[in-house]
């Protein structure tokens, strides 16, 4: 099974980078992103392998800020954070597809079907 682990690296005012993992006690630092990345995931697979059993306690969620028109701030899913949207070719497919998904059929796309020529 694998598990997925949130890690927050904030730059300090001094240049370093800390990183931690929300809910468990795993902490480190480096002087760049890519060190303190290195670091953290090194602690975070030697705490996972000295306690096993660890869960996290932390819900992640993900606070977006609209300061277009009136602004407001909306409580999302973690997907906001890898920007997970739709093409408007999709969106349109899964309207018309309703259960079945998002794919825009062949002839959506432009192109035309091939049939086999009879023999």
């Amino acid at each position: 099974m694998t598990t997925l682990y949130p890690i927050v690296l904030e730059t300090e005012d001094s240049g370093a980078v800390s990183a931690y993992v929300p809910g468990l006690p795993v902490y480190a630092a480096g002087d760049s992103d890519a060190k303190a990345e290195r670091a953290i995931r090194a602690l975070l697979g030697e705490y996972l392998n000295a306690h096993p059993a660890s869960r996290p306690d932390a819900r992640v969620r993900v606070a977006r800020f609209s300061d277009t028109g009136r602004q407001r701030v909306e409580i999302v899913g973690v997907a906001a954070l890898v920007g997970a949207t739709r093409t408007a070719a999709k969106a349109r497919a899964s309207r018309a597809n309703g259960r079945r998904g998002g794919r825009p059929s062949s002839s959506a796309t432009g192109r035309t079907t091939r049939t086999k020529a009879s023999r």
